[in-house]
């Protein structure tokens, strides 16, 4: 059997996040791809016989045998299921390539410099909102901010709580900037080796298919309840985490496109 013809172009997946990538290809194509059979065979017929006669009667007397070789191959989908989706959506004009005007919920695809930034971020953070604390606190008293050192050790409090998500920042050719938080199980490898690789430079020349989201200004409690103080805490947060004005995404797969000779 001859080798199958190597794709148009090869493609360096960076994050995968392969529960919806598998949904997808399911509800796209009618069922989960567990395995791929292929199966190469050939047939040859070998004919033997003897011609006789009895008395008056002549009769041929002929035997055929076939004799079938194969080649039986399982491959394993992997990346296949990803590609096709991708593919899928591509093909199928269901990715928005005008990010700003795509509505809450839809698939987009973008392009630029991408940066990684994990779990350690909440402790520079946790640093961070302590120096800003102690910064204010050194003012007189009469010129501090009150509500600020209020939020500022709210923050704090909240840091030392809960666990700072792996997040993507991504930066397009026209200065948009996109982020969203991911799954450490998705990476190729652990967000720390692009520190060691890139130091503070990004990735270029990085994609992201992802979904866009929108938040809802509409539903807003007032601090003085629980959940209105939570909604506090998670703007305060989310402001941590991405820069002002950056359009949040659920990232379904990032990638390079690797070159060709």
């Amino acid at each position: 059997m001859e080798p199958e013809k190597p794709p148009a172009g090869l493609y360096d997946f960076l994050y995968r996040d392969s529960n919806r990538i598998t949904s997808y290809y399911a509800q796209i194509f009618g069922g989960q791809l567990s395995s791929i059979e292929k199966t190469d065979s050939e047939r040859s017929t070998l004919d033997s016989g003897f011609k006789g006669s009895v008395h008056i009667l002549s009769a041929d007397q002929r035997s055929t045998n076939q004799v079938e070789t194969g080649n039986k191959q399982i491959i394993d989908p992997h990346d296949i299921i990803t590609t096709d989706v991708l593919s899928s959506l591509q093909d199928g004009g269901r990715l928005n390539s005008d990010l700003a005007g795509a509505p809450h919920g839809s698939l987009v695809m973008a392009q630029g410099t991408l940066l990684f930034v994990d779990k350690i971020l909440g402790e520079v953070g946790s640093i961070a909102v302590d120096a800003a604390i102690r910064q204010e606190q050194s003012k007189p008293h009469s010129k501090q901010d009150k509500a600020a050192i209020i939020t500022q050790k709210g923050v704090q409090q909240f840091l030392a709580k809960i666990q700072i998500p792996s997040a993507f920042l991504l930066r397009t050719n026209d200065g948009t900037l996109i982020g969203g938080t991911i799954k450490e199980a998705g990476m190729e490898e652990p967000i720390s080796t692009y520190y060691f690789k890139h130091g503070t430079a990004g990735l270029a020349d990085a994609r992201v298919i992802c979904i866009k989201e929108v938040p809802s200004q509409s539903f807003v409690l007032p601090n003085s309840m629980l959940m209105g103080a939570g909604q506090a805490f998670a703007q305060a947060m989310s402001d941590l985490l991405f820069p002002p004005g950056a359009v949040r995404v659920t990232p379904i797969a990032i990638f390079r496109k690797l070159a060709e000779l």
